[in-house]
């Protein structure tokens, strides 16, 4: 068997191992819904670092030979470890409520799995160290610790934040699917690289999920669906017109697309904002204060 056919296998094994971990997690958590909103936030976050981390400064590369073009691979190694692997264990972290110890004793377990993978030659360092992720990965898990706090506390401020994670997470890994199905692709000028669209596409993200979670911040309402609507249209055709976005959707079922997602956001808004009408009066007053 050659190598790159078995590059996939050490991303198989932690799924695995990880999965079973978000498994355990569910089965003790009273509140799933909440872990949903956790798991997701999680994943908010290590998308953004990713953001910068790979996309920006390329201080890795991914290699689990699992979709044919590199840069896609690329990509999908990095969704793997920063949407399952990491969150997943948060997730099974906080409401497990261990303390330091055991954040730095996983820590230190990512830390090896990470240079195993290097002498695997699944996964390579450009410039960043395997001492940054001993150093990172137990700080992020506190952050899991706090988020998972607030959110149980209610804090406006965390569920809204809660609430933009939810959007933004959905709508990359939808763009990255369309991507790879070479349906849609974002990037300035005719010709453009892969590269460049995920430069592009998590700034495309950002700017649907920011609008959306203002406008269903209030109420999951048929006018919060169609402000989103519009908006989502709006940016679409304005993008297109500057050359940014090249798409191979009709209208039709750009439409449709969007019908499901924008529905699916308002599902999420119902999971964060689950109270009574007043009460969501007062997080909105609150949260406005400090937007």
């Amino acid at each position: 068997m050659k190598k790159t056919k078995r590059n996939h296998i050490p991303f198989i094994v932690l799924l695995v191992i990880h999965s079973i971990l978000l498994g355990i997690s569910f089965y003790k958590g009273k509140k799933r819904k909440t872990l949903f909103v956790l798991l997701m936030s999680n994943i908010g976050f290590a998308y953004l670092l990713e953001y910068f981390v790979l996309n920006i400064f390329k201080a890795y590369k991914y290699k689990p030979k699992i979709l044919k073009k590199n840069v896609f691979d690329n990509n999908f190694g990095a969704i793997l470890s920063q949407a399952l692997f990491l969150p997943f264990t948060a997730v099974f972290l906080s409401v497990s409520k261990y303390g330091w110890k055991a954040k730095w004793i996983v820590g230190f377990y990512f830390y090896l799995v990470e240079k195993v993978f290097i002498w695997f030659g699944v996964y390579r360092h450009n410039w960043w160290k395997t001492i940054y992720t001993l150093i990172l990965i137990p700080f992020y898990f506190k952050l899991s610790d706090l988020w998972y706090y607030y959110i149980c506390k209610k804090n406006p401020i965390v569920k809204f934040i809660s609430l933009f994670f939810m959007i933004m997470v959905s709508e990359a890994n939808l763009l990255f699917i369309l991507a790879v199905l070479r349906r849609v692709r974002l990037g300035k000028g005719r010709y453009h690289s892969w590269s460049e669209h995920f430069i592009v596409v998590p700034l495309y993200s950002i700017s649907i999920s920011v609008f959306a979670t203002w406008s269903f911040r209030i109420k999951n309402s048929w006018d919060a669906k169609l402000r989103v609507l519009l908006f989502a249209f709006s940016l679409k055709e304005l993008l297109e017109r500057l050359g940014i976005v090249k798409s191979k959707f009709r209208e039709s079922q750009f439409f449709i697309l969007r019908i499901l997602m924008i529905s699916l956001y308002g599902q999420f808004r119902d999971w964060v904002y689950g109270e009574s009408e007043k009460e969501y009066e007062k997080d909105i007053r609150s949260t406005d204060k400090i937007l």
